[in-house]
């Protein structure tokens, strides 16, 4: 990179690329299909943006994850499927990557930019980050909690501890702006939706009563109370003594 001009010759572009801040809108990194939020490089005459992280990492890395042999530069997967599984996060890549040809080892450029250690406020001594399961017998199970979100940590990924006090947690909680970018299998899971409270009745109701039987209900006694009125009527007109009843109660008339 020429520091004087802030440009850059990146093998994967035919232009140079110029340092862009906080480019709107933001545009999307080539190397690992994820957003631009701050400064990038980028060509903009033709639209094509990197993350400093992804343009500026090492073409050939050796990496403390896989000490057996040197990480080398990939513009595009060479797998027939055209996509990688990446050994840090478990997410897929279709674009750049650093790989180990001969043990099928694969990162993210983001994720092998990951910082070796971290310090954290809520700890007094730094964390490693942890490239294996520590419980190679638990078949990727939870392997405790993450300290800081209480959420469980899947250890066949990549997660941040103090070997000495058994303190960790996930990558993004210990480490969230360390790279430009964090693959979702490093973040936290998210939480469960909340249970739907149940509905309160309408207050209209009473018991098991719906609105609908209420209104039947009155239709019915108004019904029953129109019919009483024309007998008691006609016995008015006999002078009659009239008994009827209405709702359960029994009433008494003599017609004079």
């Amino acid at each position: 990179m020429n520091n004087a001009e802030k440009t850059l010759i990146h093998t994967s572009h035919l232009h140079p690329l110029q340092l862009v801040t906080s480019p709107e809108p933001k545009p999307i990194c080539h190397a690992c299909n994820m957003q631009c939020t701050d400064r990038c490089f980028g060509c903009l005459k033709c639209r094509y943006y990197l993350h400093i992280t992804c343009a500026t990492i090492k073409k050939r890395l050796d990496h403390p994850s896989h000490p057996a042999h040197t990480l080398l530069f990939e513009l595009t997967p060479t797998y027939d499927s055209g996509k990688f599984g990446c050994n840090a996060c478990g997410d897929e890549g279709s674009t750049f990557c650093l790989r180990c040809r001969e043990c099928n080892y694969d990162l993210h450029l983001h994720c092998a930019a990951l910082p070796h250690k971290v310090n954290h406020h809520s700890h007094n001594h730094p964390l490693s980050l942890v490239y294996e399961n520590p419980n190679p017998h638990s078949n990727g199970t939870p392997y405790a909690y993450c300290e800081l979100c209480k959420a469980t940590v899947d250890v066949s990924k990549w997660f941040y501890r103090c070997n000495t006090c058994n303190f960790g947690g996930h990558v993004a909680c210990f480490a969230p702006n360390t790279v430009e970018a964090l693959s979702p299998g490093l973040q936290a899971p998210a939480p469960p939706p909340s249970p739907i409270p149940p509905q309160p009745q309408a207050a209209s109701q009473v018991g098991n009563v719906t609105n609908e039987e209420l209104q039947m209900q009155l239709i019915a006694a108004q019904a029953k109370a129109a019919q009483s009125m024309m007998v008691a009527n006609a016995m008015h007109n006999a002078g009659n003594t009239f008994r009827y009843s209405f709702d359960n109660v029994q009433y008494t008339t003599r017609w004079m």
